[in-house]
């Protein structure tokens, strides 16, 4: 069942999802070489109890941390341990926030200075993924409207990404959000089955859109023993870019 949000709900989301916004923001400020992840962590769980918020993801059965810190081949569900950022690096932050009764849910994916992944060309490649990635995104958020279904917005992600000779993550999806973490409807970065039997978008949905895809192949792999982590299979890297929107009468409003 798809909860629907009134005006005023949406007003609260709002407030969580600029908090959401400037945490990011500063967290992403501080992703350089040297820095650990919990560092980050801590950052993040600071900023987000200092504006009267909590985590969202120390909500979650198990899971003790306030950010997914998801490094090169991590795909999702990275924990911010005590690794030290290297240059070149590339590093995604997903983050949760709980405000009065609400959550949000946003990510960013950024290459930490030079890249050490190189095109034959010259041209850097991670550059370019991650452009693909941020370009999908905003495609994708413009399919954010009355009488369009969440069918177009999987399309626009996976004309996006599979365009660019990458690709999109098929066991992993974006979900509505809102007094629940995870809610329905499942957003796929990839269309299955008519457009018309998807969820058409109405007044009220909230949508967690996530673009989740690989430089190489779409196969992912649990990382390690923590029972978190998941990679690509082939080790190559991954992104993530996520925001919280809302659906309302005047077209999309982003909250994150």
């Amino acid at each position: 069942m798809i909860h629907l949000k009134t005006p005023q709900e949406i007003e609260i989301m709002k407030i969580g999802g600029k908090i959401l916004k400037d945490v990011l923001k500063s967290v992403r400020e501080e992703a350089k070489p040297g820095v650990k992840l919990s560092y980050l962590d801590e950052l993040a769980q600071n900023l987000i109890v200092s504006k009267g918020a909590s985590p969202s993801f120390k909500r979650v059965k198990g899971y003790k941390w306030t950010i997914c810190a998801c490094v090169n081949d991590v795909v999702v569900h990275g924990i911010p341990t005590d690794y030290k950022i290297a240059e070149g690096d590339v590093v995604g932050i997903d983050c949760g926030v709980y405000y009065q009764g609400f959550h949000t849910d946003a990510a960013w994916t950024i290459k930490v200075e030079n890249g050490k992944w190189k095109m034959e060309s010259g041209k850097d490649e991670v550059d370019r993924f991650l452009e693909t990635g941020e370009k999908a995104f905003r495609e994708a958020i413009k399919q954010v409207k009355l009488g369009n279904y969440i069918y177009d917005i999987s399309k626009a992600i996976q004309d996006n990404v599979e365009g660019a000779n990458y690709s999109v993550v098929k066991t992993l999806v974006g979900h509505g959000v809102g007094r629940e973490l995870h809610e329905e409807p499942e957003i796929p970065c990839f269309t299955k089955g008519k457009r018309e039997m998807t969820p058409e978008l109405v007044t009220g949905m909230v949508l967690a859109i996530e673009i989740i895809y690989n430089m190489g192949s779409k196969e992912v792999v649990y990382k390690g023993n923590d029972g978190w982590t998941i990679a690509t299979k082939d080790g190559r890297i991954s992104g993530l870019f996520e925001a919280t929107v809302a659906v309302t009468s005047h077209g999309c409003l982003v909250l994150t």
